[in-house]
């Protein structure tokens, strides 16, 4: 019998490949990050993209989100803010759920720009891989496109950590 997920659900292929049993673990522990994000009410939690696809061994994953009006900024494009968020939180989840990954580490680097407008309504497909993982800076990249249409690129993004395994120790009291 396949693998399912905690659901019972089969794995789906996405035209990347069909998922293993270890990459619905890999989904879940990603769903398990993201609602630690939501129950702790960081900024961007009300904003939880659904993942629909991902690769443990790959370092990879793809998630969706629908565009509202709130996501729009003057310019027509994603709000930059929004995009930032939506890019530190999936690709830290990313570098830190991956096997091997860094669960103690900061951010040394997160840049994203809008590269085209956007209407309200769009389902978006973010696609995050991660690089380096056994380095002491971790670096992971991700583009927002079409879900449709994945040739038309709405923004893209890098995102880089610093992995210090006693930062936790380390850190100041105030």
């Amino acid at each position: 019998m396949p693998a399912t997920d905690k659901a019972g659900r089969l794995p789906r292929s996405t035209g990347r490949g069909t998922m293993g049993t270890d990459d619905i673990e890999f989904i879940d522990r990603l769903n398990q990050c993201c609602d630690f994000i939501r129950q702790r009410q960081f900024y961007g939690r009300e904003d939880r993209a659904h993942i629909t696809w991902a690769s443990a061994a790959a370092g990879e994953l793809i998630a969706e989100i629908l565009v509202t009006d709130e996501h729009i900024g003057a310019a027509g494009c994603i709000d930059e803010g929004w995009l930032g968020t939506m890019l530190d939180n999936l690709t830290a989840m990313l570098i830190q759920c991956t096997p091997n990954g860094y669960g103690n580490s900061v951010s040394t680097s997160i840049s994203i720009q809008s590269v085209s407008p956007i209407s309200p309504g769009t389902l978006v497909a973010i696609h995050a891989c991660s690089s380096g993982m056994r380095a002491r800076q971790p670096h992971a990249t991700a583009i927002f496109s079409d879900k449709n249409c994945p040739e038309r690129v709405y923004a893209v993004g890098t995102h880089t950590k610093f992995v210090k395994p006693d930062l936790a120790l380390s850190a100041p009291r105030l």
